[in-house]
C-alpha cells in the first residue's frame, strides 16, 4: 500500500469513528510526517511496541 492509500484509509476510519475535520487533518498531517521519517521496515515493529509493549 502506498502512502496516499494509507492516509486515505486512515481518513475514512477516523471519519467513521466520529473525528471532526480538524482532528482528521491534524492526525493525517502527523501521519505524513511519520511516513517520511520512519522507514517502512520499522513501522510495523514500532506499532506493535506501542500497542502490545513488544517487538
Amino acid at each position: 500500500m502506498d502512502k496516499s492509500e494509507s492516509l486515505a484509509y486512515a481518513t475514512i476510519a477516523m471519519n467513521e469513528l466520529g473525528y471532526n475535520r480538524a482532528e482528521i487533518e491534524k492526525i493525517t498531517n502527523k501521519m505524513y510526517e511519520i511516513l517520511e521519517r520512519v522507514p517502512e521496515t520499522d513501522a510495523e515493529m514500532k506499532a506493535d511496541e506501542i500497542l502490545y509493549g513488544t517487538y
